[in-house]
């Protein structure tokens, strides 16, 4: 499995790569004028579990059409703390690819489903990131005194482990699927409003930390629309989301409840006709209150800089940047955001 995961996470990187270099080359073909969040991902091991959904817009596909979505995410950690008999040592990075679809129904109503696989290894990007940090005057977190290449997700309560990670794993994550539907009368006046509603199984693995065991639920309302000076020339947009998630807690896991409060705000800049940047603040509460470890209790807030970049008429790149807010520590410190969004026409 080592092997497996090794090769899979090199052949994302180069996939990676090479589509961060193809966006500097200038497309064509303008895009539609509404903007489209950044699809971020907490890849916090322990919050991955109960799988938040991300943002698909604030419309929803019309009756015929379809999206389909590949998404790579990938996140370095170096987390570590004890509090009274508890104690976490998060070292290594994550990775997430999914492949979603979104399909038509009609009337204002869609269907969508996403399929992700999910792989913890060791930390092959130690080295980047701490040059990375010390070009910006960023603070290395420990990095540059932690040991290199080191994979360990562990989480022990006095003298339980309860989670233990420390082999390069890969394994399918928990599917979702779910519908969306566009409200007739929004009560915003702007671009719109959809409303989403999603079911988490249980298809990863517990063992490995790439699925919960248990099922959750979603809903959650979108909107999007120009800023105030920008409703002509549509130069400056918004998106924004916010939703409420309940969900079976991963067993042995010091959760205070099964529910978790989500949201986001990006505020777009169309810098040409089908290329925008986007800033965006992506924030979710924790399900892991009774613990005294920052890591997992504390809300995450994950910061995104990235833009898209229209390539064909039908075909989109987003690439994003992740970092935390440098207060919360439940999200990692640094990550990495690439999809590419397929429209298709029956």
């Amino acid at each position: 499995m080592r092997g497996s995961a090794g090769l899979w996470r090199r052949g994302l990187v180069s996939l990676a790569c090479a589509l961060a270099l193809f966006v500097l080359t200038p497309a064509a073909v303008a895009g539609e004028h509404r903007a489209a969040p950044l699809r971020l991902v907490n890849l916090n091991p322990f919050h991955l579990l109960y799988g938040v959904p991300a943002p698909f817009g604030s419309g929803v596909m019309p009756e015929g059409a379809s999206e389909v979505i590949a998404s790579f995410d990938m996140a370095s950690h170096l987390n570590s703390g004890r509090s009274g008999g508890e104690r976490i040592l998060m070292d290594g990075e994550t990775y997430r690819q999914a492949l979603s679809w979104r399909q038509g129904l009609g009337q204002g109503w869609e269907y969508f489903f996403e399929v992700p696989a999910v792989a913890h290894s060791a930390g092959a990007f130690d080295g980047f990131i701490e040059g990375w940090h010390d070009v910006f005057g960023l603070p290395q977190g420990g990095r540059d005194t932690a040991p290199r290449d080191r994979l360990s997700l562990t989480y022990a309560d006095g003298r339980t482990i309860r989670a233990d990670v420390r082999r390069d794993v890969l394994s399918f994550g928990d599917a979702s699927f779910g519908v969306g539907h566009a409200l007739p009368s929004p009560p915003l006046q702007n671009d719109g409003m959809a409303v989403r509603a999603a079911v988490k199984l249980p298809t990863g693995d517990t063992d490995s930390l790439t699925g919960s065991g248990g099922f959750s639920a979603s809903t959650w309302v979108e909107t999007s629309g120009a800023l105030p000076g920008s409703r002509e020339s549509r130069r400056w947009l918004y998106a924004a989301t916010l939703g409420a998630l309940a969900g079976t807690a991963p067993e042995g896991l010091p959760t205070a409840g099964h529910f978790i409060a989500f949201g986001g705000l990006g505020v777009t800049w169309r810098a040409l006709e089908d290329l925008q940047f986007t800033v965006q603040v992506d924030a979710q509460s924790s399900p892991y209150g009774a613990s005294g470890l920052a890591a997992l209790s504390d809300t995450a807030v994950i910061l995104g800089m990235g833009g898209s970049l229209q390539l064909t008429e039908h075909l989109v790149l987003d690439v994003a940047v992740t970092e935390d807010d440098g207060v919360h520590r439940s999200a990692p410190d640094i990550g990495l955001h690439l999809a590419l969004r397929w429209r298709l026409q029956d």
